[in-house]
């Protein structure tokens, strides 16, 4: 049976395009519709439809993304491609954020055509399968609204990234204040936001996630609520739990930076969705009673916490609460610390991971540390051995 496919576009030439790149197993047809809902009353008439082909080109933008958005919704087994002259990076972003699994440029592409045809035409049982594949999950929360929460969540993904098998994909997902923290110390300038995210819940694979989400160079992708925000992040919760599901079947690890101004039922779904969780606290007396009071909240929610641990960090010797004391207080297991660094502030200020500015820095190896306990699910992370041990066993 051939396929069934409807080119939406002003030029025909799209049409004797991709009927020739696409062989004699495909039946093209041309509409013009006038709008949203005139597409879906034609495609109606037309009967069978396997695919959608959508041109865009700048003077037409918002009248395809209405096109794209109403087949998604009237008719969602059908998937949609965008078709265009060129690749223009804003066009067809606003074409995959529509919807669209794809975008085909006209005469770069023909090679691929068919094959790339045949992936979309798979794709239901491609998200079945990748969705079987979960990812792993970790949440950094803090009591108290700092950029040292998205520092260290950057590092442990960092991390996470370099002690993976080749291959393996690592995603930072910042909504923790003060937004945008992620981004700024990893020096990546963000069009695509973790809010941009959650209302493209239901668009979500892997194509979404080539096109828009950013990446730093080291290769882990980010997610981070816009800088420019002003005020609490307004979150349907519901739906950013939706979206971590969905991601954890697209990536192998997930980091979440997380506080205490998320509303606590937000709080409480992240830390169950996790398979661990990490209470990021320091040695002072402030930050140890606001974790008492999370920690307290959380429970009162009947908030899971089996699988949580506490993390110290910026830690020195003899100036506060000892970490095994802190967790005794708190009545939650210490997984590790992260040495206190004199490096943190350039590093900030830099836009550069401490791996880069000062890869022999402590907090780097208790880093490295952390995140080797985490994906092993070891209870605590060994020490990293360091002064003239070191020098002994190196």
């Amino acid at each position: 049976m051939k396929t069934q496919a409807v080119v939406v576009a002003d030029d025909p030439v799209y049409v004797s395009w991709l009927q020739n790149a696409a062989g004699q197993n495909t039946d093209f047809s041309l509409l013009r519709p006038l709008d949203a809902d005139d597409l879906i009353e034609r495609l109606q008439m037309l009967g069978r439809t396997d695919i959608v082909f959508f041109q865009f080109d700048a003077s037409n933008v918002d009248l395809r993304v209405g096109m794209v958005e109403r087949l998604l919704e009237r008719m969602p087994e059908v998937p949609a491609a965008g078709l265009g002259a060129e690749s223009n990076p804003d066009i067809v972003l606003a074409a995959m954020r529509a919807g669209a699994r794809d975008f085909f440029v006209l005469r770069r592409d023909e090679a691929n055509v068919a094959a790339l045809m045949g992936k979309l035409l798979r794709r239901n049982t491609t998200v079945t399968k990748t969705q079987q594949k979960q990812g792993k999950l970790f949440t950094l929360l803090s009591a108290n609204s700092s950029g040292d929460t998205a520092f260290v969540a950057a590092h442990l993904a960092l991390a996470a990234q370099q002690q993976l098998p080749s291959g393996e994909r690592v995603l930072l997902v910042d909504i923790a204040s003060p937004p945008g923290a992620g981004t700024i110390f990893l020096n990546i300038n963000q069009s695509y936001s973790v809010l941009d995210a959650i209302n493209d819940v239901y668009r979500s694979d892997q194509t979404l996630v080539d096109t828009a989400f950013a990446r730093h160079a080291d290769g882990i992708f980010v997610l981070s609520l816009p800088e420019d925000l002003v005020g609490r992040a307004q979150i349907n919760h519901d739906e950013l739990t939706k979206l971590l599901q969905v991601l954890r079947g697209l990536f192998g690890v997930i980091v979440v930076a997380v506080d205490g101004l998320t509303p606590l039922e937000g709080l409480t779904g992240m830390v169950g969705l996790a398979d661990r969780s990490l209470l990021l606290t320091n040695q002072s007396i402030l930050m140890s009673r606001h974790s008492k009071y999370l920690l307290r909240a959380l429970r009162l929610d009947d908030c899971p916490l089996d699988r949580a641990a506490l993390l110290v960090d910026s830690y020195h010797r003899r100036v506060g609460l000892e970490p095994e004391n802190l967790a005794e207080l708190l009545d939650i297991p210490l997984l590790g610390t992260l040495s206190g660094s004199a490096q943190r502030m350039p590093a900030m200020n830099a836009g550069e991971p401490m791996f880069s500015i000062a890869p022999k820095d402590p907090f780097c190896e208790d880093v490295r540390s952390v995140t080797q306990a985490l994906l092993s699910g070891a209870g605590s992370a060994p020490a990293p051995q360091r002064g003239l041990l070191k020098k002994m066993f190196s």
